[in-house]
């Protein structure tokens, strides 16, 4: 038996046995060593996926090129902000 089959791929804890045959000296001392797999660690990569995917930021679009000669718009800027005491 080798680590991978008990570990869980997520976190390296050890998985829980199946019977009572299953938790031999090997398996004990990883979990002396990694302690257990708390369960839901799929979910758990799977939800932090999806943040990080939803927080990268979008590739610049490509600027345009300006013909010579052609005539830029003017910039719009917001009117400023007046304090309220």
């Amino acid at each position: 038996m080798g680590n991978q089959s008990v570990l869980c791929p997520v976190c390296q804890g050890v998985l829980p046995a199946s019977g009572r045959d299953s938790y031999t000296t090997l398996r004990g001392r990883l979990i002396v060593t990694n302690g257990y797999c708390g369960g839901g660690c799929e979910e758990r990569r799977a939800e932090a996926e999806q943040t990080r995917q939803m927080a990268r930021p979008v590739a610049p679009m490509q600027q345009q090129v300006q013909q010579p000669g052609a005539q830029v718009p003017p910039a719009r800027v917001a009117p400023a902000l007046r304090a309220v005491r």
